[in-house]
């Protein structure tokens, strides 16, 4: 037996549950995964990482004049976390924060667009802000879903305001209502947990010290039974594993599902410090983000050279796949690998908007079906078995400037995350002082 739509199907059923990273769930995912790999003969492997949990106690906005109105929000995680009592400001909406938005923000609560980056936090702060509010959802979503808004955690370490997300329907709301005074208050407890990544094997025979590595993300958000987004992904993973098991290759093949992938590719990052040594001999990552959805188009996103992905669109052609590519870095676990310097790409069966959704309770297998995912399926084994057994291997290890422009921008981008350390321990120590003498003056 080949590849097998009904066998990926029923995997798909197994693992459509929801499965946050770190959670107990997480954990069941990833033995399903590992023990569907061994009941194929493929030896598998748990690798434990570390990550960090946000536990929100209070998340509250509220106008208190001129007429009161409580807003339904979520927190923002690792951010300046308020008292019982928070923070009570004037509002303004800063649309997307140009210089020209940030006029006239002291001791007020801030509403804006998007994501903030640790620069604006920072200008925010300066400029007297008190705290910040960014809006997600769609206007046009089902009532039943509006709640359901995605979990995110700030940019970088150490982040001087409180934050929180709201609803861009109520967001519109807001604006309109002309709130002069309102209340934000955010607490929280920060933990750690431990979450996933499956790593199975299949050596190859004389080439076996090079490596194919086939990646997709096994956790999903809050809410969502992660089906399209990415179990999908993850039994495309399997199934792969199926057919080189059955066919064996010249060269290793590395099957990797990857945990946390939801809260920063935080799986495939982890993986890739662990086996930092070996990725010398990585000579291409094959990545899978949201297969089988049933009206969709096939899209591959190369962090390869110019080279790797015209060949990508010549062997598409050769095989009637129809694909469209481009060079860049795709939100997925690819960009783990190509930062790491694995050339990388991400197959992924996408959706116009007004289709299947992810990130919420729609996020089901209503809208998959099994020939969609064969559709992927069926192209990247003959693709990646020619990769698997050519004689000299034939993916340069280099990247198109527009790739290495992402990379470095993405790497940059983390670097002012980490950047941001904490206060030394004479500055706390001295604020600590300050703080016991004040409140004796007080008594």
């Amino acid at each position: 037996m080949s590849m097998d739509k009904n066998r990926a199907w029923k995997l798909l059923e197994d693992i459509s549950f929801v499965r946050v990273a770190g959670t107990e769930e997480d954990l069941k995912c990833a033995n399903i995964l590992k023990e569907t790999c061994e009941a194929a003969g493929v030896p598998a492997v748990i690798e434990d990482f570390e990550v960090d949990v946000v536990n929100f106690r209070t998340a509250t906005l509220e106008v208190l004049e001129p007429e009161y109105h409580a807003y339904p929000v979520i927190g923002i995680g690792k951010t300046a976390y308020t008292s019982e009592e928070g923070v009570v400001g004037g509002f303004k909406y800063i649309e997307n924060a140009t210089d020209v938005n940030l006029n006239d923000v002291e001791g007020k609560i801030v509403m804006m667009q998007g994501r903030a980056k640790p620069d604006l936090y920072e200008k925010l702060k300066n400029k007297g802000a008190l705290g910040y509010v960014f809006i997600g959802g769609d206007m046009y979503e089902d009532e039943s879903i509006k709640r359901e808004l995605r979990p995110q955690n700030a940019f970088g370490k150490g982040n001087p305001l409180p934050g929180l997300k709201i609803h861009i329907s109520d967001a519109e709301e807001l604006v309109r209502s002309k709130p002069t005074k309102v209340k934000l208050v955010l607490s929280a407890e920060e933990t750690k947990a431990t979450a996933h990544n499956v790593v199975a094997t299949i050596e190859g025979t004389d080439l076996k010290d090079e490596i194919i590595a086939f990646s997709a993300h096994c956790d999903s958000v809050e809410y969502s039974k992660g089906s399209w987004d990415n179990g999908t992904g993850s039994v495309t993973v399997m199934e792969l594993m199926h057919y080189f098991k059955e066919h064996g290759t010249r060269r290793t093949m590395k099957f990797i599902w990857c945990g946390a992938e939801e809260i920063g590719l935080v799986g495939s990052r982890k993986y890739c410090e662990a086996h930092e040594a070996e990725l010398k001999d990585y000579i291409f990552n094959i990545n899978f983000d949201m297969t089988g959805v049933t009206i969709g188009y096939e899209h591959c996103c190369c962090s390869t050279s110019e080279d790797t992905m015209h060949a990508i669109e010549y062997v598409a052609k050769l095989n009637n796949y129809p694909v469209s590519t481009e060079l860049g870095t795709y939100p997925s676990d690819s960009t783990s690998f190509a930062s790491s310097g694995v050339p990388a790409v991400t197959f992924a069966r996408l959706q116009a908007k007004g289709g299947a959704q992810i990130h919420n309770h729609n996020d089901t297998m209503e809208h998959l079906d099994p020939d969609s995912l064969m559709i992927t399926l069926d192209f990247v084994a003959k693709f990646a078995e020619q990769i698997a057994n050519a004689p000299v291997n034939p993916i340069p290890r280099k990247f198109a400037e527009a790739v290495t422009k992402k990379i470095e921008e993405g790497k940059k981008m983390r670097a002012a995350m980490a950047e941001k350390k904490e206060e030394p321990k004479e500055e706390k120590k001295e604020e600590a002082e300050a703080e016991k003498k004040e409140a004796e003056e007080k008594k």
